[in-house]
């Protein structure tokens, strides 16, 4: 009796050649599968980024509406009126002054007297800098 089955040879390379390109395919769809998922998450960004970007469309759009109330003419002599008791002007005249009036003024010049405390003679910064001068 002989034995009639024998394996062949070849028969091994096919069987790893299988296991390689099946590794082959999953690592492959596992990359497309994960590029999917990051482009999803991209789209996600892009969405948001846009609704952020018209939410501030929107409040720019409020804030212009709103400085244009304010600097409306209407309202701010409306505010003049009411709030700080202006009132139109009757009596315009125009003076005219000479040059030679100017520099006269402007040659005659006083010294300020300054008022000088006890706390002036303790700090030696204060007469060097002040805000009056």
């Amino acid at each position: 009796m002989q034995y009639t089955e024998c394996r062949h040879e070849n028969e091994r390379p096919h069987s790893s050649l299988f296991v390689i390109c099946f590794l082959s395919v999953f690592i492959c769809a596992a990359a497309l599968g994960t590029l999917r998922l990051y482009g999803l998450y991209l789209e996600h960004r892009i969405s948001e980024t846009a609704g952020r970007i018209e939410a501030c469309r929107e409040s720019n759009l409020d804030m212009s509406k709103k400085y244009s109330e304010l600097l409306s003419p209407a309202r701010i002599y409306s505010y003049a009126r009411k709030e700080l008791g202006m009132v139109n002007a009757e009596n315009i005249r125009t003076v005219k002054v000479d040059n030679s009036d100017i520099m006269v003024a402007q040659a005659v010049v006083y010294p300020i007297e300054e008022e000088t405390g006890f706390l002036d003679y303790i700090n030696p910064f204060v007469r060097k800098a002040h805000a009056k001068n």
